[in-house]
């Protein structure tokens, strides 16, 4: 999807109890596709200044959905797969385990372009995956282990309780403002024992301290100032910064055990002593300048001028390519459920 027209999204589930998903109802048949017709299109985008968006209107999320904004989801997928050296955190293979007379089930939440998705599904071939969006921009041709749908991960799943074995949630923060409200959702559709994971880059200037001990609105203040205002900006729209607080709302539920943190720094630039951290940080360093400049029309809503708006994105990008040090972070917390 993006700038070229209409794409293809799957037909919606009929739930008319299949024999091959009886938990569900979901058959192997709902992941063929349909096309999306020119009259349906303004249900689901809408067009400003050159650039697409959601057309839902219930949810803050800020970013263009076009084929520019896709490629940078795509690129940030391989990003961080090259920096973890996996798709997923925690007992993922116990948890998908074969069992006999019962297929496991994944569901992706804010799915984006699928290909999380799509990457799992190759790997994990007996599973069956489900991801959901409020807008079609998945791909066009799908194994017939996965089923996309449009649907508002804020709001109540459809799935029945204890449907899912895994439920994963990446780089929402975005897009869900009641963080709670979602995690009670995902843990009443987990069975017992099923896998809750959450993945969430830090919006903030951060130093590898083994490299340099940098102060942030010292020695990167462009940067800091950037984030500073793309915070407020979304805090505005009930997206307030609660990435590093997700831990904690996990724990807090009551509804998962055993529950893990942990972080991992991604170099910004080409500083890194190793060639491949190098090339990992070049990359990087150019998505966040394409992160940096999808945020125009979200800071031109707040009602800052264009010249503002130039000035502290290309702050932002200067200090993203000048600044030796600074590393992207990257959380991750998954959970059993109870």
């Amino acid at each position: 999807m993006g700038n070229d027209g209409p794409g293809r999204w799957p037909s919606h589930p009929s739930n008319n109890g299949s024999q091959d998903d009886p938990e569900d109802g979901l058959s192997d048949a709902s992941s063929a596709l349909t096309q999306l017709g020119n009259e349906e299109f303004p249900r689901h985008f809408s067009e400003r200044e050159g650039r697409l968006f959601h057309a839902h209107g219930g949810s803050p999320y800020p970013m263009p959905v076009d084929g520019g904004e896709q490629t940078r989801l795509n690129a940030l997928h391989h990003i961080l797969f090259e920096r973890l050296n996996s798709h997923y955190g925690g007992p993922v293979r116990d948890v998908l385990a074969g069992e006999p007379g019962r297929h496991r089930r994944v569901l992706d939440l804010c799915t984006g372009t699928g290909t999380w998705v799509m990457d799992m599904a190759s790997t994990f071939t007996n599973v069956r995956f489900s991801g959901i969006d409020i807008v079609p921009i998945v791909p066009r041709t799908t194994p017939r282990n996965i089923h996309f749908e449009i649907a508002d991960a804020t709001q109540p799943l459809r799935w029945p309780d204890g449907t899912m074995d895994f439920v994963h949630a990446r780089n929402v923060s975005m897009a869900v403002a009641d963080y709670r409200r979602t995690l009670s959702e995902a843990a009443r559709v987990l069975r017992r024992g099923g896998l809750f994971f959450s993945g969430e880059i830090l919006r903030k200037v951060t130093f590898d301290p083994n490299y340099f001990a940098g102060e942030p609105t010292v020695d990167a203040p462009r940067a800091e100032n950037f984030y500073r205002i793309i915070n407020r900006a979304l805090a505005f729209r009930g997206l307030t910064n609660y990435a590093e607080e997700i831990a904690e709302y996990v724990y807090t539920s009551g509804q998962f055990g055993s529950v893990r943190r942990e972080s991992y720094e991604i170099p910004i630039g080409e500083w890194s002593s190793s060639s491949s951290g190098r090339r990992l940080g070049a990359r990087y360093r150019d998505n966040l300048a394409m992160f940096a400049w999808n945020f125009a029309p979200m800071l031109k809503d707040a009602g800052h001028s264009d010249s503002f708006i130039e000035e502290i994105i290309q702050g932002f990008v200067d200090d993203m390519g000048t600044v030796r040090g600074m590393v992207g972070v990257y959380q991750t917390v998954w959970a059993r459920r109870c």
